[in-house]
Protein backbone atom coordinates (compact mmCIF):
# COMPACT_ATOMS: atom_id res chain seq x y z
CA UNK A 1 0.00 0.00 0.00
CA UNK A 2 1.28 3.29 -0.84
CA UNK A 3 0.91 6.60 1.04
CA UNK A 4 -1.50 9.42 -0.18
CA UNK A 5 0.48 12.35 -1.50
CA UNK A 6 0.49 15.92 -0.51
CA UNK A 7 1.36 18.47 -3.46
CA UNK A 8 3.31 21.43 -2.28
CA UNK A 9 4.52 24.52 -3.57
CA UNK A 10 7.73 25.83 -1.89
CA UNK A 11 9.57 29.33 -1.87
CA UNK A 12 13.07 28.48 -2.49
CA UNK A 13 14.38 31.91 -3.38
CA UNK A 14 18.19 32.38 -1.90
CA UNK A 15 17.49 28.59 -0.42
CA UNK A 16 20.81 26.38 -0.72
CA UNK A 17 19.15 23.09 -2.74
CA UNK A 18 21.49 20.22 -3.40
CA UNK A 19 21.66 18.45 -6.72
CA UNK A 20 23.65 15.27 -6.42
CA UNK A 21 24.03 13.83 -10.66
CA UNK A 22 24.96 14.79 -13.59
CA UNK A 23 23.27 14.14 -16.66
CA UNK A 24 19.87 15.50 -18.07
CA UNK A 25 17.68 14.45 -14.90
CA UNK A 26 19.62 16.63 -12.99
CA UNK A 27 20.25 19.31 -15.36
CA UNK A 28 16.27 19.31 -15.56
CA UNK A 29 15.83 19.50 -11.82
CA UNK A 30 18.77 22.28 -11.58
CA UNK A 31 17.02 24.47 -14.21
CA UNK A 32 13.53 24.39 -12.56
CA UNK A 33 15.34 25.17 -9.15
CA UNK A 34 16.87 28.43 -10.48
CA UNK A 35 14.06 29.78 -12.11
CA UNK A 36 12.46 29.20 -8.51
CA UNK A 37 15.33 32.02 -7.48
CA UNK A 38 17.22 28.91 -5.39
CA UNK A 39 20.76 28.72 -4.56
CA UNK A 40 21.59 25.69 -6.50
CA UNK A 41 24.98 23.52 -5.22
CA UNK A 42 25.79 20.45 -7.72
CA UNK A 43 27.78 17.76 -6.99
CA UNK A 44 29.04 15.22 -9.59
CA UNK A 45 31.98 13.85 -10.83
CA UNK A 46 31.39 14.81 -14.59
CA UNK A 47 28.34 16.63 -15.93
CA UNK A 48 26.28 16.96 -18.63
CA UNK A 49 27.21 19.46 -21.35
CA UNK A 50 23.81 21.58 -19.91
CA UNK A 51 24.87 21.46 -16.20
CA UNK A 52 28.08 22.41 -17.77
CA UNK A 53 27.01 25.39 -19.39
CA UNK A 54 25.14 26.68 -15.72
CA UNK A 55 28.74 25.69 -14.34
CA UNK A 56 30.76 28.04 -16.43
CA UNK A 57 27.66 30.78 -16.38
CA UNK A 58 28.57 30.63 -12.64
CA UNK A 59 25.03 30.14 -12.20
CA UNK A 60 25.40 26.59 -10.36
CA UNK A 61 28.26 25.95 -7.79
CA UNK A 62 29.58 22.82 -8.90
CA UNK A 63 31.84 20.68 -6.39
CA UNK A 64 33.75 18.12 -9.22
CA UNK A 65 33.75 14.77 -7.60
CA UNK A 66 31.76 12.13 -5.74
CA UNK A 67 28.88 12.67 -3.04
CA UNK A 68 30.23 12.29 0.41
CA UNK A 69 28.65 12.33 3.96
CA UNK A 70 28.22 15.61 4.93
CA UNK A 71 27.97 17.45 1.72
CA UNK A 72 24.41 18.40 2.65
CA UNK A 73 25.23 20.15 5.86
CA UNK A 74 28.38 22.34 4.32
CA UNK A 75 29.09 24.97 3.87
CA UNK A 76 25.76 25.57 5.13
CA UNK A 77 22.89 23.00 5.78
CA UNK A 78 20.70 22.40 2.19
CA UNK A 79 17.26 22.76 2.64
CA UNK A 80 16.33 20.76 0.18
CA UNK A 81 18.05 17.63 -1.80
CA UNK A 82 17.56 16.48 -5.58
CA UNK A 83 19.82 13.48 -6.04
CA UNK A 84 19.48 11.99 -9.76
CA UNK A 85 22.72 9.83 -10.01
CA UNK A 86 21.89 6.84 -11.60
CA UNK A 87 22.99 4.64 -8.68
CA UNK A 88 20.34 3.64 -6.30
CA UNK A 89 22.87 3.41 -3.43
CA UNK A 90 24.16 6.71 -3.93
CA UNK A 91 20.66 7.81 -4.02
CA UNK A 92 19.75 5.82 -0.83
CA UNK A 93 22.67 6.81 1.00
CA UNK A 94 21.79 10.78 0.31
CA UNK A 95 17.88 10.18 1.07
CA UNK A 96 18.69 8.45 4.34
CA UNK A 97 21.30 11.70 5.53
CA UNK A 98 18.81 13.86 4.34
CA UNK A 99 16.31 12.03 6.33
CA UNK A 100 18.48 12.06 9.14
CA UNK A 101 18.89 15.73 8.57
CA UNK A 102 15.37 16.72 8.09
CA UNK A 103 16.03 18.16 4.83
CA UNK A 104 13.67 17.73 1.96
CA UNK A 105 14.63 14.89 -0.50
CA UNK A 106 13.14 13.96 -3.77
CA UNK A 107 15.13 10.90 -5.20
CA UNK A 108 14.67 10.74 -9.30
CA UNK A 109 14.57 6.93 -9.29
CA UNK A 110 11.89 6.63 -7.19
CA UNK A 111 9.52 9.44 -8.05
CA UNK A 112 7.00 8.88 -4.77
CA UNK A 113 10.10 9.29 -2.57
CA UNK A 114 10.32 12.80 -0.54
CA UNK A 115 11.62 12.47 2.97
Amino acid sequence: MTSPSYPLTLDLAGRRVVVVGSGPVAARRAGGLLEAGAAVDLIAPFVCEDLAGLASAGRVSWQDRDYVAGDLLQPEPAWLVHTATGDPLVDAQVAREADAARIWCVRADAATYVS
